[in-house]
């Protein structure tokens, strides 16, 4: 088969996918805001307004004010008043979510230092000003391409122009993405074990460890050389079409080896990181009125990106990571449908918010390196400066 046709199949599904789910939330979810009646059947009427002592509601297509008195209350004294996306967000404590954004400040920050990090073990020269406009454009390209990982493929690229080492660049922004998505793996997997309930997380632990077996033979491939060796790894590598290239990769993969607290620390960084997300995930839910506690949010938060991450995913794993909140948080009774579909919302604009200034990298031309910039192509990092020593 072709790469176009190969192409062409995974865009259909991806998009498929996209519209699937979608259609999905359509059906389940309200989008306006409906009352329950105190009669045997808990009639249901769409709520228009609320005013004082009445509300005023939708009744065989006319529109008629009733008394709160009339409405069937729950078992603690709240009225059976059920709030679609659009009341949610009108609800919603402004406070709560502007602290949820300021909250997620430092987040790209600390992505850039761990570039910066990641690059000086493969000799790769960055200043910190440099990955963090890259860091901005790759966020932003994260929004328009599939997945959540689109913007890597462009991050890489321009990360091509500021080294000679660009085989090792673009392979950094690899492995700098599978630390991240490690450091999320590590979170929900810790959060499950430390409060263990089968019947809740029981059905997530299976995929975690597998994950993580998954993460853990890749470690060892990186740091055992024996391993390697015993398997015939760098032989088999040579006999493959672009040999060459695919021992460089491996060359540059098992430098890792080489840095270990450089890479602990990159993991240090990936764990705060992911920690503020979540952090300000659980203030979005607070401002959206959502159940549960923190420890909720430790474990589903990161199963969520998990999932918008797979590169089949429509962009930002939308309708996907809506119908696994629905299935965690609305059918567990931690929040509405609609609760459930606006903090996915609210979450992914968090994000987009301050994913938008990387739109200016490109259009004012900062993703090119300086004449500075250039001149430093061939000076050792600080790290492989050290190495060589």
């Amino acid at each position: 088969m072709k790469r176009s046709g190969k192409q062409w199949i995974l865009t259909a599904l991806r998009y498929g996918l996209c519209f699937v789910a979608l259609a999905l939330l359509v059906s389940v979810v309200r989008w306006y805001d409906v009352v329950r009646l105190d009669d045997a059947e808990l009639t249901e009427l769409r709520l228009l307004e609320e005013r004082g002592d009445t509300l005023l509601v939708l009744r065989d297509g006319a529109e008629v004010e009733i008394r709160r008195a009339d409405v069937h209350t729950l078992e603690d004294g709240v009225l059976d008043i059920e709030y679609g996306i659009g009341g949610v967000v009108r609800r919603m404590d402004g406070k709560w979510a502007l602290l949820a954004l300021l909250v997620f400040i430092p987040v790209p920050f600390l992505q850039s230092l761990r570039l910066v990090w990641m690059l000086s073990i493969q000799n790769v020269r960055l200043s910190l000003w440099n990955a963090i406009k890259l860091s901005f454009a790759g966020n932003f390209f994260n929004f328009a391409l599939p997945g959540t990982t689109g913007g890597d493929v462009i991050k890489a690229y321009y990360l091509t122009r500021y080294t000679h080492r660009k085989t090792e660049a673009v392979l950094t922004v690899f492995l700098d993405r599978v630390v991240g998505l490690f450091g999320l793996v590590l979170l929900a997997g810790t959060m499950i074990l430390v409060t263990w309930d089968r019947e809740r997380y029981g059905q997530f632990a299976l995929v975690l460890a597998v994950v993580c077996g998954c993460l853990a033979v890749g470690a060892l491939l990186v740091f055992s050389r024996r391993l390697r060796h015993a398997i015939k790894l760098p032989e088999l590598a040579e006999r493959l079409p672009m040999g060459d290239q695919l021992l460089r990769i491996g060359r540059a993969t098992v430098a890792m080896r080489r840095h270990k607290g450089m890479v602990a620390l990159s993991l240090w960084n990936t764990l705060a990181l992911q920690i503020t997300v979540i952090f300000s995930a659980f203030l979005m839910a607070r401002a959206l009125g959502l159940g549960g506690d923190i420890g909720h949010y430790f474990v589903y938060v990161p199963i969520g990106f998990l999932i918008a991450a797979v590169p089949i995913s429509p962009p930002q794993g939308i309708g996907v990571v809506e119908l696994f909140y629905l299935r965690v948080f609305a059918h567990t009774g931690l929040s509405t449908e609609s609760q459930a579909v606006a903090f996915a919302l609210g979450v992914r604009f968090v994000q987009l918010a301050w994913a938008l200034p990387g739109v200016l990298v490109p259009l004012l031309g900062a993703h090119l390196p300086s004449q500075a910039d250039l001149e430093k192509l061939d000076e050792p990092a600080a790290v492989g400066a050290a190495a060589a020593k």
